[in-house]
This record gives C-alpha cells, structure tokens and sequence, in this order.
C-alpha cells in the first residue's frame, strides 16, 4: 500500500512539472514583460497592416480594431505619464496620434520620443476602460485653443474650423480642397466620430485617413493624425487600456522610465517596451520591435 501511494504521488508530481512546463508565456505572472513583449510586437505588426474601412459595421470606424493609438509624452517624476495633464482636465480631451499602413508619418508632436500604445478596443482585455474617440484630424489639428474638447471651433477661423458635419464637409475631397486654399491646421474641421454618430462613424474617420493621403502628409512636423479622446480620471493606471510604453530612437530611457513608474505605481503590473521605427519615405513601413535588453521590469 505504501509503496502504490509513493508511485501515485510520483506520477502526480511528474504531470504537475509537465504542465508548468508547457504553460504560455502569458501564464507565467505579471512580472515578466518577456513573455508577451513579442506577442504585443506581432499584435502591433498586424494592426498597422491592416487597412480596413471599418470594423465590421458602418457604425464601427477602424481604430475600433485596427491601427495604432500612441500617445507620445515626456518623463518626469512631477506628474504621470498616463494622467490626464491639465489641460486636458478642464477641456475634456487627450491628443493622441493614429499610425497605420494608409496613415503614415515620421515624428511626433514636438520632436517627443517615447510614450504609450492604447489598445484599439476590440482587441481590450475584458475588464479595462473603454475611452472614447471622439473626434480625427487629417494633420495635427491644433487642438489646445479649439473649444472643447478639442474638436471644435479654432478662435483664428470660428466657422470653418467647426467639426466637419456642422460645416457641409462630409469627403476627403472637401477637406482637402479647403486644406489647399489655406494650408492652417486651425482652418480645419475636424471629423467626428463619435459614438453617437451612428452609421456615420466609421465613414466619417475613413475620411479623415483618405483626406491624410490625398493632402501628402507625411514629412512635415504636424503631418500626423491626430485624435482626440475623452479624457478619464486622475490616477486609475490598472483600468486603462496601456497595451505597451514605446520609444523612438533617442527615447529608451523615457520608456525605461514610464515602464517602471506604472510597475510601481501599479502594484506590479509590467507592460512591456517597443521600439518604433517610423517610415522615413511615404512608401516604407513602420517597425515594431520587442528587445528583452530594453526592459527594466
């Protein structure tokens, strides 16, 4: 009997050390951005290659499941990178770029260098808040003086620079047309995409990135999507929807930084560093990359 016993308990030790073994990375706790840092790459990968018009519905636009939402920002130990700052407290809306194989650029707001990735929120983990996008801009559209959130009137052109369905601008062509006769971001409407758009939505951004194209933003150092998303509360990291911190060159240790400000701040949650190689010519790709050696947690 005792002999059996010890057989049974080998055996079960034995399937135990079998199955930790073929456990996924993503098993392996929270501690470890090794084991999903590759996984979050080829994710990023794959959304900035899909070109979609829609998520699946007219009422669904394409950063809803495709594209990447980066916000870049500059460490400090003043603030938190993920915090609302104050302006966008009292305005209500939180800039942020969209980058994908139709919607090219090649820098950031202001020179930055690294930031954070929000997942698009088809692809959120179950549990994390929902942020809505509420209005895109073909190029940066010079959002801190518009009236809230950021997707309104620009006090320098009051009427035209209105959200773009108020103002009789429903195309590209229309967008641009304008663009071409006065070439000043805060001249331009801003395309709304909001939920309660309905069936509009998805149209409504697709224009946006067909205007983006058509107008040849690429280069310059506003040439950039930009949204503007509903700002969230103060100090809640663990619910928003951070898929990872990412730098450009130049930028690892403001990564660096931020990766281990949300593990503290967090409690121990590591979100993993990517590496960004934007396109330098229009007909080259962005590169996502995930190095172990770049990781602090």
């Amino acid at each position: 009997m005792k002999k059996l016993t010890a057989l049974l308990l080998l055996i079960f030790l034995a399937s135990c050390q079998v199955h930790e073994q073929q456990a996924p990375p993503t098993q392996r706790g929270p501690g470890n951005a090794i084991a999903s840092g590759a996984e979050v790459a080829a994710n990023l990968t794959r959304r900035y290659n899909d070109t979609r018009i829609n998520c699946g519905r007219p009422s669904m636009p394409a950063f809803l499941c495709r594209g990447v939402i980066m916000r870049s920002t500059v460490p400090s130990t003043a603030y938190k990178a993920w915090n609302p700052s104050p302006h966008s407290q009292t305005s209500g809306g939180v800039s942020f770029s969209y980058l994908s194989k139709d919607a090219k650029f090649n820098g950031l707001v202001f020179g930055q260098k690294n930031g954070y990735l929000f997942y698009p929120i088809l692809d959120s983990p179950s549990g994390i808040r929902h942020i809505e996008v509420l209005c895109a801009f073909p190029i940066d559209g010079g959002t801190t003086l518009r009236d809230k959130p950021g997707c309104g009137a620009h006090p320098y052109e009051p009427v035209g620079s209105r959200r773009c369905q108020t103002v009789g601008t429903t195309t590209a062509e229309q967008w641009v047309q304008r663009w071409n006769q006065y070439e000043r971001a805060y001249y331009m409407c801003s395309f709304d995409v909001r939920d309660a758009m309905d069936n509009l939505g998805a149209d409504s951004f697709y224009q946006s990135i067909r205007a983006h194209q058509m107008a040849n933003f690429f280069a310059g150092p506003h040439d950039y999507i930009e949204l503007i998303l509903a700002t969230w509360p103060q100090n809640i990291p663990k619910e928003l929807p951070i898929e990872a911190f990412f730098y450009l060159e130049g930028g690892l240790a403001g990564a660096q930084f931020d990766q281990n400000d949300f593990y503290n701040s967090t409690g121990g949650i590591v979100k993993p560093i990517i590496r960004i190689i934007l396109p330098t010519t229009p007909t080259a790709d962005a590169q996502f990359l995930f190095n172990p050696a770049d990781q602090v947690k």
